[in-house]
């Protein structure tokens, strides 16, 4: 699995690698609040946590979660169908089990791998990108992000990690990196929630992890995400 942007090949060749920054303190846990409904979105907006907002549905719905390409960060995304089944699409498996696939079993979600890589820089961005038609069948899409361990330490907020949803008909919901977890030492996060019905639902959760596992999340019958409750993640 690669790096959380952690340490890097380059520098670990040359020996000149940056020493680790201290690990900073986990942010308390945030109140369950009540959800609060923005309503459609026209245009561009980005949410604060417990907020929900609705994009107009249109063929294909596009999820990009985006970090410096001086690091990098592994994505995959579980499917939930109404039929109470769930499918993971990914890039890797887990130490259980080491098959994988990039797409549902019906084709609607494809996880389309690294699509950017530019020089590296702080200013230049990679991401990961999952397209989504949101058949009938589908119930809630739930992305997540996450590193291994094994690479080192590294917050989602330190190395600015946030995730955008794009109908492709100029509507835009942003999960930014502002608010995300300071603990250098939590390798998954779950920024946000995808609910189909008559739009597209977007909510903001931002959970994450508890320090130092690597167990997957699932998703509950209800529709509500528990962490550290799937199999641990194998890596690269």
């Amino acid at each position: 699995m690669f790096g959380i942007g952690k340490k890097n090949k380059q520098d670990d060749a040359a020996g000149t690698a940056a020493p680790a920054p201290a690990p900073a303190p986990a942010a308390a846990p945030a109140a369950a609040g009540p959800v609060t409904d923005l309503g459609v979105v026209s245009g561009r907006i980005s949410l604060e946590k417990r907020q929900t907002v609705s994009l107009r549905k249109t063929q294909k719905t596009t999820v990009t979660i985006s970090w410096p390409n001086s690091t990098d960060y592994d994505v995959y995304a579980l499917v939930r169908y109404r039929d109470g089944h769930v499918e993971t699409v990914s890039q890797f498996g887990t130490k259980t089990d080491r098959a994988f696939t990039p797409r549902t079993a019906d084709g609607a979600v494809v996880h389309l791998g690294d699509q950017r890589r530019g020089a590296r820089g702080a200013t230049t961005m990679a991401d990961e990108v999952v397209e989504i038609t949101l058949t009938p069948e589908i119930d809630r899409i739930v992305p997540v992000v996450y590193s291994a361990q094994s690479n080192g330490t590294g917050s989602f907020r330190r190395y600015k990690v946030g995730m955008t949803i794009d109908n492709g008909a100029g509507d835009v919901v942003e999960i930014a990196a502002r608010d995300a977890d300071s603990n250098d030492k939590v390798y998954s996060c779950v920024p946000g929630v995808i609910t189909n019905g008559e739009q597209v639902h977007v909510e903001k959760v931002e959970l994450y992890s508890a320090p130092k596992s690597e167990r997957r999340p699932v998703v509950n019958a209800d529709g509500t995400v528990t962490m550290d409750a799937g199999p641990v993640n194998a890596y690269k």
